[in-house]
């Protein structure tokens, strides 16, 4: 009976940790299966395009749906632009999700790519706080989202994988951190700290360590501050320092006096667009200096 239990024990380990290393990983064909239009998503993305591009005088600021109509030969443009996608947290776009597509993209220059993850009907929903296993089935389907960017991206010519960066809020900075790929160059995690709680029990990064990484969080966060009961019995930081510890480029920015409203701290615009400077040619390989041969 005693190996019995201990081999029970050891399938348990097992299935568990097979469960938090899949976590980062979710083929978004699988969860179309399960939302009748999760392509929406995808397709009434909201997008930013800055200046410039197809002759516009101003930033378009819409749906990728909506920028299809209006710009028909959008998808014919082929110039590559440093990107930024946007996973929204569990609000509506439109609270915080349009200050950061105006940072972005009308003072950065860059295109924005948020999924629209509210056009998906029936998508799973909660009221904090509510078991465990109700937030897992939100982050799976977050985790989706990012997979469909990632593997219909090439569908716009103009965006330049390689310069291409994955920032999340709150929610959708878990799950900005969970993605287990290599396919954007940094990441941004705001409002979220990388931590076990109430929320998750696999707050694991899907980053590698040499990939840039920036994490930006209020002190006085409600949700995932030292301050929330909800969290008591972790024995939190409130910030992603400890997950980021390995990281060689890697940064923490804990705001003082801040709550979950960090889009109106005057720094964090600056970080944002500073990170995304510094790093938008870090996966450029430098060219080899030519060889002075010297003369006979």
């Amino acid at each position: 009976m005693k190996f019995f239990y201990i081999v029970l024990s050891l399938l348990l380990s097992v299935t568990l940790y097979a469960k938090e290393y899949n976590l980062g990983k979710v083929d978004y064909n699988t969860t179309m299966q399960q939302y009748s239009n999760f392509s929406d998503s995808f397709d009434k993305a909201f997008v930013g395009i800055p200046k410039g591009v197809l002759g516009i005088s101003e930033p378009f600021y819409g749906t990728l749906d909506e920028a299809l109509k209006k710009m028909p030969n959008l998808k014919n443009f082929v110039k590559k632009l440093p990107t930024v996608v946007y996973m929204q947290g569990s609000g509506d776009f439109h609270k915080n999700g349009e200050i950061y597509r105006q940072w972005i993209t009308g003072e950065g220059g860059y295109i924005f790519f948020a999924p629209n993850t509210h056009a998906v009907n029936n998508r799973p929903t909660y009221s904090s706080p509510v078991p465990k296993s109700y937030y897992e089935k939100v982050h799976t389907f977050r985790q989706a989202e990012i997979d469909q960017v990632v593997k219909r991206i090439d569908e716009l010519p103009f965006i330049d994988l390689n310069k291409t960066f994955l920032i999340g809020f709150s929610e959708g900075g878990l799950a900005a951190a969970r993605y287990a790929g290599n396919a954007f160059v940094g990441r941004i995690v705001l409002g979220w700290s990388c931590e076990p709680g109430y929320y998750t029990n696999y707050p694991k990064i899907g980053a590698q360590p040499t990939d840039p990484f920036l994490n930006i969080i209020g002190r006085d966060d409600p949700y995932f501050g030292t301050q929330n009961p909800w969290n008591n019995e972790y024995n939190n930081d409130g910030h992603c320092g400890d997950a980021l510890f390995n990281f060689n480029h890697a940064k923490v920015v804990l705001l003082p006096n801040t709550g979950d409203g960090i889009v109106s701290n005057p720094y964090t615009k600056h970080e944002i667009l500073n990170f995304i400077e510094m790093f938008k040619d870090f996966r450029e390989i430098p060219e080899k200096p030519k060889e002075n041969k010297a003369k006979p």
